[in-house]
């Protein structure tokens, strides 16, 4: 009895150890191989790939040759070169009005012809007196050809010694008082005339109206004039004609500007309507020489030696010595004058430039990958065809001229 009480206390004690200290070793044991052998049981998956950009679209263009142009820029008022303000001498009421090819009254914008009669004042106290002066002329030139026909035949009979020469001499008299009676009697008759074109305004030049402040009817005042300004001069005379074929513009340029400003000096002109449409279309982009397709042909005509004290300036004048088609006087128009050029010069498109800080840069597009390279470039003159470009590009070369912003060194593109 006493041998099986032993092993009985043998196996509780042995049940004890093992859940004292074999469990917890099991229990680990178990985690570490599951922790060992997991991965091989897990699922293989594929691995995620980012999704592949297509290349960006771009316009591009090719580097050239071509001559480029340095312009300086102004602003002013086209005016017509010629200008007349037609104004009567006398006051009066206005008697007649041309009419226009309408059939009505002369307006703005009529054509006129030169010496043509455009408007009159009542002229009837002064077509009495030229009656009455034409006929004292008419009646002193048949005197004076009756004097002259006697005193050549007197001469005739002196020679003849039929009459005395005291009898020709009175005949001579006759004569010259006959002829000195012509000459007043046409003097008068010059200033009748003269007093009658101060009642008359007649057309200086083949041109076009520009103001009418008179009608039919109307009294003009003698000495109604105002030549303060140009605006009260327009506001008073009663007429005023232009030639529209050539106008003339004034600017003010900065002093290191104007003295870059010549003399016979080639210029543009743009007026503020087309230069209005080209901003809010933005046709300037569609082709290279569109901008210049619409400036209009000038010169430089002067040049101040003077600097403007008030506004520290140099005044030149721009005269255009043809047409332009809409250009009106009084229109405010931009003004584009040449100071220097350059032929045979590397010219890249301005779209294609991109400036951050003191860097000016392009993409240049490389064919044979379809892959863009950063390129920093120097800048000469801004003309017409483009922008010169003095290094960093050659002849032929390809650069982006759309859809540069959104570039980045080595990126893959299609060209449009």
């Amino acid at each position: 009895m006493s041998e099986s009480k032993t092993r009985s206390f043998d196996y509780r004690r042995i049940w004890k150890i093992v859940k004292t200290v074999l469990y917890p070793l099991v229990i680990v044991g178990i985690a570490g191989a599951g922790v060992y052998f997991l991965p091989m049981f897990a699922i293989e998956k594929d691995p995620i790939e980012a999704p592949v950009r297509p290349p960006l679209a771009v316009a591009v263009a090719k580097v050239k040759t071509s001559s480029v142009s340095d312009f300086e820029f102004s602003d002013g008022t086209a005016r017509a070169v010629q200008r007349e303000y037609l104004v009567f001498k006398n006051g009066g009421r206005v008697a007649f009005l041309k009419t226009n090819s309408d059939g009505g009254p002369l307006r703005e914008g009529d054509a006129v012809k030169s010496g043509e009669l455009l408007a009159e004042l009542d002229r009837a106290i002064d077509d009495a007196t030229a009656k009455t002066v034409r006929a004292e002329l008419d009646s002193a030139r048949s005197r004076l050809a009756n004097a002259k026909t006697e005193w050549e035949r007197y001469k005739r009979l002196v020679a003849q010694k039929a009459v005395s020469k005291s009898e020709a001499e009175a005949r001579k008299a006759a004569y010259e008082q006959a002829l000195n009676d012509v000459r007043t009697a046409e003097a008068r008759l010059d200033q009748v005339t003269a007093n009658l074109r101060d009642i008359q305004v007649r057309a200086p030049f083949d041109g076009v109206v520009s103001f009418v402040n008179i009608r039919e009817g109307q009294y003009v005042p003698g000495g109604g004039f105002d030549v303060s300004s140009e605006k009260e001069a327009a506001r008073t005379a009663p007429i005023t004609v232009i030639n529209p074929k050539a106008f003339e513009i004034i600017v003010e340029l900065p002093v290191t500007s104007g003295k870059r400003i010549q003399v016979g000096q080639a210029a543009f002109v743009l007026d503020e309507t087309t230069l209005a449409s080209f901003q809010q279309s933005g046709y300037v982009e569609k082709t290279e020489s569109s901008l210049q397709d619409v400036l209009s042909a000038a010169r430089v005509g002067s040049v101040s030696p003077a600097i403007d004290p008030s506004g520290r300036s140099i005044r030149a004048r721009v005269i255009t010595d043809q047409p332009i088609e809409g250009l009106r006087d009084g229109t405010y128009v931009t003004v584009w004058i040449e100071v220097d050029k350059r032929e045979n010069a590397t010219i890249v498109p301005v779209e294609a430039i991109i400036e951050r800080g003191d860097e000016l840069f392009v993409f240049v597009l490389d064919p044979g990958t379809n892959t863009v390279n950063r390129r920093n470039i120097k800048v000469g003159l801004f003309g017409f065809e483009g922008v010169e470009v003095t290094s960093g590009l050659s002849v032929g070369e390809v650069v982006v001229t759309q859809g540069r912003y959104r570039l980045s060194d080595g990126m893959a593109v299609r060209s449009k």
